[in-house]
């Protein structure tokens, strides 16, 4: 907990939130858009405006246990017809791709910078070392976003994207459990938080996390 404290994590980590939660939950309402319902539009999230995603609870619970939330884009599957499915599987998928997207052009400036200085340079000064320490923390917690949405639990993106993809009878018996699944992903969180020996989800997606983020700022 005292680790929120450090003003360059804690200020990385509101930004990354805010950042992430507000493009990612635009690409649903664009992709859904352009897919054909109307709804997020009717109800105003297509948009960048923070204030129109955002859940303030949602953003202090993220960083205080490091699980929070947006306000989910309201979707009319029957606007995707005859294919309901797979609408709704790439509207779901798009939330996830746009933080990946976001933590990619976000790297490429690091990627340029530590080509023409070293890395030991800009610790030196307080400031550069207080700026770069925010930019890497928003390029990780989207990376962050991008994996943990893709749980294939509920209420998560990657529930949505895994019935979209199992044959339509899996799909259909599967999805008798999403209250089961939702219950089941928030114990898995509350006893990764209060148990930290058996943090399931940072088991999971600690090392693909680590090792993207590697990748795109070679750090």
């Amino acid at each position: 907990m005292l680790d929120i404290l450090v003003p360059w994590r804690l200020i990385g980590r509101i930004l990354g939130l805010i950042i992430g939660f507000s493009f990612h939950e635009f690409a649903h309402a664009w992709t859904a858009d352009r897919m054909g319902d109307s709804t997020p539009r009717f109800q105003g999230r297509l948009t960048l405006d923070p204030r129109s995603h955002i859940e303030v609870w949602g953003i202090v619970m993220a960083i205080l246990t490091g699980f929070g939330w947006a306000k989910p884009v309201p979707v009319n599957p029957r606007a995707f017809y005859p294919n309901e499915r797979r609408g709704l599987l790439i509207v779901a998928a798009a939330g996830p791709l746009m933080n990946l997207v976001i933590a990619a052009v976000l790297s490429l400036p690091v990627r340029l910078l530590l080509l023409a200085v070293d890395v030991n340079d800009i610790y030196e000064g307080w400031f550069t070392r207080l700026l770069f320490r925010i930019w890497l923390t928003v390029i990780f917690f989207n990376i962050t976003l991008f994996f943990f949405n893709l749980i294939p639990l509920a209420p998560l993106d990657g529930w949505k994207v895994l019935l979209g993809l199992l044959p339509i009878e899996q799909a259909i018996a599967l999805q008798k459990y999403e209250q089961e699944s939702n219950f089941a992903l928030i114990m898995i969180i509350f006893a990764g938080y209060f148990i930290p020996q058996i943090n399931i989800i940072g088991e999971l997606i600690g090392g693909p996390i680590s090792a993207v983020y590697s990748l795109m700022t070679g750090l």
